[in-house]
């Protein structure tokens, strides 16, 4: 199993703090007053501290010919040939102050993005000058949408393995900074490359 967050520590960190306030709180409502607050907000702390983490620690894994995974914390589970589309893109996520970013990670060299797999029923060719990121992809998508995680490159391969045979978008900028591993997986080629030029205006340009 795969977890389908990127940066867990960071928010499982922040919610048992935000939690552990409101239930401060609620310890001394408890003496200074009324009952029923006291509660409230100790009730409110517990939540905020335990149920987010269920999210935060999602994960997701091949279970044979299924592919197994959690939406909103609920398991959930679909067969590989009902995903008719994997789309690789910069793996974006919420920071608080900053709204959605892409995640990164040190390398040798500096930040490195994280790359997001995104798997859809379908997708139309002509939308995907719209999906550098996984937030774009399901906007974009949304009724297509199956689910969404960071990629790793181990289930890619057993994606493959379990007889996905859908088709494989990855973004150019994403292709540019993986294409070894891309490669390896997809021997034969079985990707297409896509950019944000629409393909209505390249092919205009021809």
């Amino acid at each position: 199993m795969y977890y389908k967050n990127y940066r867990r520590k960071g928010n499982m960190v922040f919610f048992l703090v935000i939690g552990g306030v409101f239930i401060a709180i609620g310890i001394l409502a408890f003496f200074f007053w009324e009952l029923p607050w006291a509660i409230a907000c100790f009730a409110a702390g517990v939540l905020l501290a335990v149920l987010p983490q269920f999210i935060i620690f999602s994960r997701y894994g091949m279970e044979g010919d299924r592919l197994r995974y959690r939406k909103c914390g609920i398991p959930r589970s679909v067969k590989t040939d009902a995903i008719g589309t994997a789309i690789i893109c910069i793996y974006d996520e919420y920071r608080r102050w900053k709204g959605f970013v892409p995640a990164t990670f040190q390398g040798k060299e500096g930040p490195v993005t994280v790359p997001a797999l995104v798997l859809l029923k379908s997708a139309d060719e002509e939308e995907l000058d719209l999906c550098d990121t996984r937030t774009n992809v399901r906007l974009t998508f949304r009724k297509e949408y199956i689910t969404d995680m960071a990629l790793d490159f181990e289930f890619l391969k057993e994606l493959r393995n379990a007889g996905f045979s859908g088709k494989v978008y990855i973004s150019e900028y994403i292709h540019a900074l993986y294409k070894p591993a891309f490669d390896e997986i997809f021997q034969s080629g079985g990707y297409e490359v896509y950019d944000r030029i629409p393909k209505r205006v390249k092919r205009l340009q021809k």
